[in-house]
């Protein structure tokens, strides 16, 4: 649920998706989540914080205010993401079972884009990796063994869970957008858009009470087949 309310958070209109910080948390998985879901939360959380960090970096460099502007509104929505895909870790693992998690993370990342390579060049350049990223697990497992006394099987499987496969979603993202695109947030729960937090909406609309950076881009932009590029080429 939670992956799939980025998406179409992501898709609806931008100024939408302002909530309040009490509405960002969610409930943690337990110790006795599965290895792909405690895989899948690390995961999400780390491409949620490489995206806050790309709109908090890049988007000072614009010299249009415009652009800074629409890329700070961005990044607080992707901070918003950062803080509810965190809040899915459980908080009572120890700094070493989530470095542990992490580099296995990293292992299953590279090893899934290993498994649906088709270019053989660029499938090595993934498995080798893959390698480094074993070598980093390995390492961890030796210092959880010596500092925590435990086996890093108490975390890890025996084998991976079966690969991402990476190809298009776009029949996936449709059905979401199709089922989801009108939820929203109250505490810890996804709900209906009738019964979206107070606290949220009060948080909107002071936050957009004088327009929003997304909503003046969007205004002046017309849609023509052929692609973005293919315009400015033709009007030049």
């Amino acid at each position: 649920m939670a992956t799939c309310h980025s998406i179409y958070s992501s898709l609806r209109t931008q100024s939408d998706g302002h909530r309040a910080s009490v509405d960002d948390l969610r409930l943690p998985h337990g110790r006795d989540a599965t290895l792909l879901t405690k895989l899948h939360a690390t995961l999400i959380t780390a491409a949620e914080y490489q995206t806050h960090d790309y709109y908090m970096t890049i988007g000072p460099m614009f010299a249009d205010p415009v652009a800074r502007q629409l890329y700070a509104e961005i990044a607080s929505i992707e901070e918003q993401h950062v803080t509810q895909y965190g809040s899915l870790l459980d908080p009572r693992q120890s700094f070493l079972e989530l470095w542990l998690l992490h580099e296995a993370t990293e292992v299953y990342g590279y090893y899934s884009c290993a498994q649906s390579e088709s270019n053989p060049r660029i499938r090595e350049m993934w498995e080798r990796f893959c390698d480094y990223e074993l070598g980093h697990l390995h390492h961890v497992c030796g210092l959880f063994r010596q500092y925590e006394k435990r086996d890093p099987a108490e975390v890890l499987a025996r084998t991976l869970p079966a690969p991402l496969e990476f190809k298009s979603q776009r029949d996936f993202v449709r059905d979401v957008l199709a089922v989801e695109v009108d939820l929203r947030a109250n505490g810890v729960d996804f709900v209906k858009l009738a019964r979206e937090s107070p606290i949220s909406r009060e948080y909107r609309r002071r936050i957009n009470a004088d327009g929003s950076p997304s909503t003046r881009v969007a205004t002046a932009y017309h849609w023509t087949s052929g692609t973005e590029l293919n315009r400015s080429l033709n009007t030049a």
